[in-house]
């Protein structure tokens, strides 16, 4: 009866999810911290450090419009414009997301303090 691995498959094997782990080492030591920017009508009038939140509150921008803000996330709660589209985006928690409401005129957008746009490898 013939083996299902060879002792060079399973030496790949482990060489191979080695390296796979090797890739994902700068992301656990990510010292990046997310910062939210809120935009009315084109002027930046918010800039909230996301990691450094201490409780859960909400702001309004504009008369119709209410933004919450909890640690590392933040979202459209209330709009009142006709679809809802920038409530239902949800919480952004990610460098690079953004949500509008267009009706409203204000757009969030969350940035990373750190230079690097990409790493290559």
């Amino acid at each position: 009866m013939r083996k299902l691995f060879r002792r060079a498959d399973i030496i790949i094997i482990i060489a191979v999810l080695f390296l796979s782990f090797l890739l994902f080492i700068p992301n656990l030591f990510n010292n990046d911290s997310l910062v939210a920017s809120v935009y009315v009508d084109g002027e930046q009038t918010e800039e909230i450090n996301l990691d450094k939140v201490e409780g859960d509150y909400a702001f309004s921008p504009k008369k119709g419009t209410v933004i919450s803000v909890k640690k590392g996330a933040i979202c459209f709660s209330e709009a009142t414009c006709r679809d809802k589209i920038c409530v239902d985006s949800g919480w952004l928690t990610a460098k690079g997301q953004t949500s509008a409401c267009l009706p409203e005129r204000v757009v969030i957008t969350i940035n990373g303090t750190d230079k690097t746009d990409m790493m290559t490898y």
